[in-house]
């Protein structure tokens, strides 16, 4: 009785002391004019005010220059180096996708979906979210992410991508991504229907999903995947 008293004790102690860390990658000025975009750098500011709102987190925003692979490969590997089994890892990008499917556009170079995938099951972390405000982000499900060391192997794994493979992302008129606009509705409470100020993953869907699709007017359908549970806790308040 003592012992399953003692566990209950300690697992309740890592319910309530549960870390998020997480990085916030947002691209709109890229080098020269063709490539850039409006409100990427906002996107990735949105979502660290979020999390860093929140008393438990340790949060890195970079941002347009300083979001260089080379930055964004140390801020991952420092950051989630940190987080323990019961903490959060969540790596938020928006920027431009590759129509290749090989990885995410950096200021400087392609950031490629194995150094996510490694910095991601570097971490003792046992939740682990990709969230990705990219175009032809779904790409990421077939590019051979699942055969890597996430996909199939690991559990609690989440990539929540903000479109199918051969979908752009759009922009709004707004300071945000559509994408990301639902995303900040939803964490910071929008999504959570039952109140129990614990937002899961199928809470974060269902809200997400149908007010993309609502506002692109059905020309965006963001996809989560990955081998997670879907009452899998994604952020308390």
């Amino acid at each position: 009785m003592r012992k399953l008293l003692a566990a209950l004790l300690l697992l309740t102690a890592v319910t309530l002391h549960a870390h998020y860390y997480v990085v916030c990658v947002g691209i709109s000025d890229y080098p020269g004019y063709e490539n850039d975009l409006r409100v990427s750098a906002n996107d990735a500011m949105v979502i660290q005010k979020i999390y860093s709102a929140n008393g438990h987190a340790d949060v890195r925003c970079l941002t347009d220059k300083d979001a260089t692979v080379a930055n964004v490969k140390r801020a991952m590997n420092e950051t989630f180096s940190k987080a323990k089994k019961g903490d959060v890892v969540l790596l938020f990008f928006s920027g431009h996708g590759d129509p290749r499917g090989i990885g995410f556009r950096c200021y400087d170079e392609l950031l490629h979906y194995h150094d996510v995938t490694m910095a991601l099951m570097s971490s003792k972390a046992k939740t682990k979210v990709v969230l990705a405000d990219a175009c032809l982000a779904g790409n990421m499900r077939t590019s051979g992410v699942e055969e890597d060391a996430v996909g199939k192997k690991a559990k609690d794994v989440m990539f929540f991508l903000s479109s199918r493979s051969g979908e752009n992302s759009m922009e709004s008129r707004y300071a945000n991504s559509i994408f990301t606009i639902y995303l900040e509705r939803g964490l910071r409470g929008g999504a959570d229907v039952n109140r129990d100020r614990a937002l899961t993953a199928k809470e974060l869907y269902d809200f997400v999903h149908n007010g993309v699709i609502e506002m692109s007017h059905g020309r965006q359908h963001p996809v989560m995947w990955g081998n997670f549970d879907k009452d899998m806790v994604l952020i308390k308040w």
